[in-house]
């Protein structure tokens, strides 16, 4: 935790007012000044000897916090400089000595903490014991850095041997691991195994987790500048302050080779974009001179998209301080618009950007919705639609996207009177995406709905789907049966492939039974299962593929979805022929499924031989862990919730908004579920034709866990917010009354 009386010192002496005082030494950045001196530790009663400074800012800190400064140099003319900064601060309790070459013999005084910032010119050698008091440290410097990145610290201790150990960077710094962790980015054994990882391949643990899929980049960034005390900043305000005619006046070979873009310089400060986490400030002051560094970190996509804005002029100069209407980047041009003849390089520029902008939004649908006189752009996070503003579409720029996008999914683009849909695949940042585009003819024009579907991403953990420690515990269990029909049911978009895909990943550590699907599309690729993708162009089907599989002797079958009879009774088939089957199936609550396969033919006597369970889900926005904070609850929605009265522990939270989830105050998504165990009671009541009402009644006495039971465990553990649940429950299951 940073010293506020450290800290406190530090701002009341801006590096302004201390410039360095010879072009070949730099002073110590904002973050490692704080540090160095929070690792001294001065108290009011000591004195404390400082050598060869670069400037008197070090000594201003310290004498706020100490009795007495001595700084020490060889030269006359820069002892003169630094008392004169010293003076126009109003410093007064530091003595400024000019020793020769050999000076030590001149320094008789006994200090608390000495500090050698460099020495070049003064030798202390041995002497660092003899001018420390009895329990006594000193810092002084490993290398010819300027400011020194390693350094080392001996403490001395009275009638025992002195204590010597290496400071760098890394001993002033939190675990960029352990913040991952702790701001529920990451899981502790996905850092473990990443660390090992890392070790074996030399990599960094940052670039391990990214490579594994473990951690999205802006969380990784975000904790990178909080572990180096920076400030963590976005694209939009970015591209708000950036000065492009000053950008301009640099070489573009420097700017990449330090990989940072300079901002205005206001009040002698001068800030730098950077995606380098250990940009060398020190070495930007050959073109920076006088003036305090203070480097701000982005994300090496942001640092693209930035530059693309300014490599093709969406970026206005200094004078408007203005952002054109689209912040494009083109991370993968579109090669086949050439070939065809379109010369939009505009419209292909801005596809480009705003795939970027969604990808980096964490955006799983992008809408593009045309209007009588203007057209809308709206990403969907976390399941909320969201307008976005910053592209100002004309009806012109409309057409031209619609073309890119026909063009790029291998669609008719004269086509506009029918539906249409294809698939682009693109990379980004070196990751695969799977684009799924459907077009719909409107009033005006057309619409497009683009599916983001990421290729090389992690599949998600049953713990990473925030499922109750009951709730994992039983889905566990089913996954070891040997036979069965298992159901996982919901609306679309509701997760339920993805809950599927957890399971299949502890089936895939199962070296002793065979598991093969068949999908529509293959979202995750995963080692030890055997993946089958749906081809209806030759009629391969769900139910073809199914039958084909039970010759193939599995043990587990997925089936992707039932949505036809002839899969269902497939699916039912498999089951009864001695098969662990997975399936989604598209219904409202657990009970309707059973009515739902009824509804696609099955037998009923059928249903409830085979049916196992049925795991039913909505998925409910997850509050950001980075400023999640108790709240006071709604009455009304109480009163809906608890008719009778909330139970006396009753709490909730809210997220009140922060930068790693863009004040919305929630981020990410997470599973609401409703377990059925399909029991003899409860088979009994399926076969002889029971109504879903009567089966619901049986349900709940049979102690089944409920939506509402699910969503009210959530919200007490400060999960998800308690608005939320309107989103979630119908108005019967939030009275508890289905």
């Amino acid at each position: 935790m940073r010293d506020p009386r450290v800290a406190e010192a530090v701002r009341q002496f801006p590096v302004i007012d201390f410039p360095a005082l010879t072009a070949n030494r730099r002073d110590f950045g904002e973050d490692l000044l704080v540090r160095l001196v929070e690792d001294l530790s001065p108290e009011a009663s000591m004195h404390v000897l400082i050598v060869e400074p670069s400037s008197a800012r070090l000594a201003a800190v310290i004498a706020k916090l100490a009795m007495t400064v001595t700084v020490a140099c060889a030269e006359p003319r820069r002892a003169e400089q630094l008392r004169e900064q010293l003076r126009a601060a109003s410093v007064e309790n530091v003595w400024v000595a000019a020793l020769a070459a050999r000076g030590d013999e001149e320094l008789r005084a006994r200090f608390e903490r000495v500090v050698v910032v460099a020495s070049d010119q003064i030798t202390l050698g041995p002497m660092f014991r003899d001018l420390l008091t009895p329990d006594g440290c000193a810092i002084w410097p490993l290398d010819r850095s300027s400011p020194p990145r390693h350094m080392r610290r001996l403490m001395r201790v009275e009638g025992a041997e002195d204590l010597e150990e290496d400071l760098d960077f890394v001993r002033f710094m939190p675990l960029l691991g352990d913040l991952l962790v702790e701001a529920g980015c990451v899981l502790r054994q996905e850092v473990a195994e990443a660390m090992g990882s890392a070790l074996q391949n030399g990599r960094r643990i940052g670039e391990e987790l990214l490579l594994r899929g473990a951690v999205r980049e802006d969380d990784l960034y975000r904790m990178l500048a909080e572990q180096r005390r920076m400030l963590f900043t976005r694209t939009g305000d970015v591209l708000k302050r950036l000065d492009v005619e000053l950008v301009q006046q640099l070489p573009r070979k420097f700017l990449d080779h330090y990989r940072f873009l300079p901002m205005p310089i206001v009040d002698g400060v001068v800030h730098v974009i950077t995606s380098d986490a250990d940009l060398p400030t020190w070495e930007l002051h050959s073109i920076f001179e006088n003036t305090e560094i203070v480097a701000e970190l982005v994300t090496p996509t942001d640092l693209t998209r930035i530059w693309t804005a300014i490599d093709l002029g969406f970026v206005q100069s200094a004078a408007d301080q203005r952002v054109s209407n689209a912040l494009p980047v083109v991370a993968a041009p579109l090669e086949e618009l050439k070939d065809l003849g379109v010369e939009e390089s505009r419209a292909v520029g801005m596809f480009d950007a705003i795939l970027l902008d969604a990808i980096t939004e964490r955006t799983s649908d992008i809408h593009l919705e045309r209007y009588q006189t203007d057209a809308r752009l709206r990403f969907r996070v976390d399941g909320s639609l969201r307008d976005v503003d910053r592209y100002k579409l004309t009806n012109e720029d409309f057409v031209a996207l619609l073309n890119v996008v026909k063009i790029a999914a291998d669609l008719d683009i004269a086509e506009r009177r029918l539906p249409q849909g294809g698939r682009i695949r693109r990379h980004f940042g070196g990751k695969a995406y799977d684009l799924r585009v459907q077009t719909q003819p409107t009033l005006f024009s057309e619409s497009v709905v683009i599916r983001i579907l990421p290729q090389d991403r992690r599949p998600p953990s049953i713990e990473d789907l925030g499922f109750q420690a009951d709730a994992a515990d039983s889905y566990r269990r089913l996954l070891s049966d040997p036979q069965g029909l298992i159901l996982v049911v919901g609306a679309t978009g509701s997760g339920k492939s993805t809950t599927l895909y957890a399971g299949l990943q502890l089936l895939a550590k199962d070296t002793s039974r065979k598991v093969l699907t068949i999908e529509d599309p293959i979202e995750f690729s995963l080692a030890g299962i055997q993946q089958t993708q749906v081809n209806a162009a030759v009629g391969f089907r769900f139910a073809d593929a199914v039958r084909s599989f039970v010759r193939q002797d599995p043990d587990v079958i997925l089936v992707g979805e039932i949505r036809d009879q002839e899969t269902a009774l497939e699916a039912i088939r498999a089951a009864q022929t001695g098969h662990l089957v997975l399936a989604t199936l598209h219904c409202n609550d657990s009970v309707d499924a059973v009515q739902r396969l009824s509804d696609l033919g099955m037998s009923r006597h059928s249903i409830a031989s085979e049916l196992t369970a049925v795991i039913s889900q909505r998925l409910a926005r997850r509050i950001c862990t980075g400023c999640c904070t108790p709240s006071l609850p709604d009455s009304a929605l109480v009163a809906d919730l608890f008719p009778h009265g909330a139970p006396s522990d009753f709490k909730c939270f809210e997220g009140s908004g922060c930068d790693r989830c863009r004040g919305a105050g929630t981020y990410g998504r997470v599973a609401v579920v409703e377990f059925l165990r399909v029991d003899a009671t409860m088979r009994r009541a399926i076969a002889s034709g029971s109504a879903t009402d009567d089966l619901r009644e049986l349900a709940a006495r049979s102690d089944m866990r409920t939506l509402r039971d699910s969503a009210i465990e959530l919200v007490n553990n400060g999960v998800i917010p308690l608005k939320d649940l309107y989103d979630v429950l119908s108005e019967e299951q939030m009275r508890g009354l289905s």
